[in-house]
């Protein structure tokens, strides 16, 4: 919650010459602001908002990582600070898989967001309580 308060300003605009220079008017500001942590916390900008944003990643990004039986793609985690793709192979698929012109292939989060950053912009201000423009 914010609350702001000025003293002097309009003595200031009242009492100002019709011409020449202004007066020199003290002006006093007051905010009281919540701590951050609260506002962080109200806007789901802690640990559960980022948890939500990386699994909104890990689902865009499904259609796009490299599939033959699925397990890559089916194990994926969505953690506090990303997606973790923890298969032993999964760095040399995301650095030299070709596709096989599918969407499915190397770099697949960059290929989500060139296709879906609009969508995944969307999701994050639907669930932190703003708009995306």
């Amino acid at each position: 919650e914010m609350t702001s308060s000025l003293v002097g300003s309009e003595m200031c605009i009242r009492d100002r010459p019709r011409t020449g220079s202004w007066r020199r008017c003290n002006v006093k500001i007051e905010l009281n602001l919540d701590p951050a942590t609260k506002i962080m916390a109200k806007r789901h900008l802690d640990d559960t908002g980022r948890k939500k944003v990386a699994s909104e990643v890990k689902r865009l990004c499904d259609p796009y990582v490299p599939m033959d039986t699925g397990t890559l793609k089916n194990t994926a985690q969505a953690l506090t600070d990303g997606v973790l793709y923890g298969q032993p192979y999964a760095a040399v698929q995301y650095y030299t898989n070709s596709g096989w012109k599918t969407p499915r292939g190397a770099y697949w989060d960059r290929r989500m967001m060139a296709d879906k950053s609009g969508e995944l912009t969307k999701a994050v201000a639907a669930f932190c309580g703003g708009k995306a423009k």
